[in-house]
């Protein structure tokens, strides 16, 4: 049995605002590897819930941690900024014990240069306790990653399916709120999707608002809030979801995060942006993907690090 991850799930390191960055991907310890979420037949957008095929247990995963420390040996010492995946909630103890959340933070903990650690997660499971003890274990800024995706409802829980309530969504951003008031030094990110399914138009005033309700919500309760922002591509759940929905197209992702960014400046200062343009294989449209890469990415990557919009007009 295998201990590394899929290759197209093994991100590489690229830079974002806060220095050079590294997204890892863990097994999911819940039936099957899948996000209970994925397998209850929700998030009709996205089939990285569907995990790996198998279900994880302390040991696959504390493999998969020595695999990473051999694999990235050369990048390990110059990340800044660690992001922690596992096909739905990391803080989910259904999803990752926790014992190997644990034991993955006291390792990232001795990170040289570590500056920020973001781990995926959901609303319904950051809790003010549990982001505190992270926080402290770390030591380091925690930032818990809340899938956000629009701020609409309607594309949210009817389109998407995801059963995320804006009464949760507030209860998530006080949750983070109350740890960092007790001394954890904890921050938000939260996903956003551009042009996905149910929004109108063209997507690029459904981004906007989404964008405003986090910076809202974050300067509510004292927080600063970072965004990654993720064009729409049809994978294979959401082809068959939404057979008519196309996929996000660059002008369109190029005026969103100039907007956003726009937004950034004038509402939340502190907040960075990055573009993720990973699918881990499952963007149903590689041949078209492959082009897009190859006309947007250094510019995304640009934009990714010096945060500045004008780099995405060439």
């Amino acid at each position: 049995m295998t201990v590394a991850p899929p290759e197209a799930a093994r991100f590489l390191p690229v830079h974002d605002a806060y220095g050079l960055r590294l997204a890892l991907v863990f097994g999911n310890h819940a039936p099957g590897g899948q996000c209970p979420y994925y397998s209850a037949g929700r998030c009709h957008h996205c089939d990285i819930g569907a995990g790996e095929g198998r279900e994880f247990n302390l040991e696959d995963n504390r493999a998969r941690l020595a695999w990473f420390q051999q694999h990235y040996v050369e990048a390990l010492p110059r990340v800044a900024h660690l992001v922690l995946y596992n096909s739905g909630s990391t803080l989910n103890p259904r999803e990752l014990p926790t014992q190997m959340l644990d034991e993955i933070l006291d390792w990232a903990a001795s990170l040289p240069s570590l500056k920020v650690l973001s781990l995926d997660s959901r609303e319904a499971f950051l809790s003010q306790k549990r982001l505190g003890e992270c926080a402290r274990r770390l030591g380091h800024t925690l930032r818990p990653i809340l899938g956000l995706e629009s701020a609409r409802e309607s594309v949210r829980n009817l389109a998407l399916d995801k059963h995320m309530s804006d009464s949760g969504i507030r209860r998530a951003f006080r949750a983070v709120a109350l740890a960092r008031a007790e001394g954890a030094d904890c921050q938000l990110d939260c996903n956003l999707v551009v042009a996905g399914p149910g929004t109108t138009g063209d997507g690029v005033a459904d981004a906007l608002a989404t964008a405003e309700l986090a910076f809202d919500l974050a300067n509510e309760v004292g927080l600063t809030v970072d965004l990654n922002l993720h064009p729409y591509y049809p994978s294979a759940r959401g082809r068959l979801r939404f057979p008519q929905h196309g996929r996000c197209s660059l002008p369109v992702a190029i005026r969103a995060v100039e907007g956003i960014a726009n937004l950034a400046r004038a509402r939340s200062p502190g907040s960075h942006l990055f573009i993720g343009w990973q699918d881990e294989g499952h963007d149903q449209d590689q041949g078209v993907r492959a082009v897009e890469l190859q006309i947007i990415q250094g510019r995304f990557d640009r934009f990714n690090r010096t945060q500045d919009a004008a780099v995405l007009r060439g």
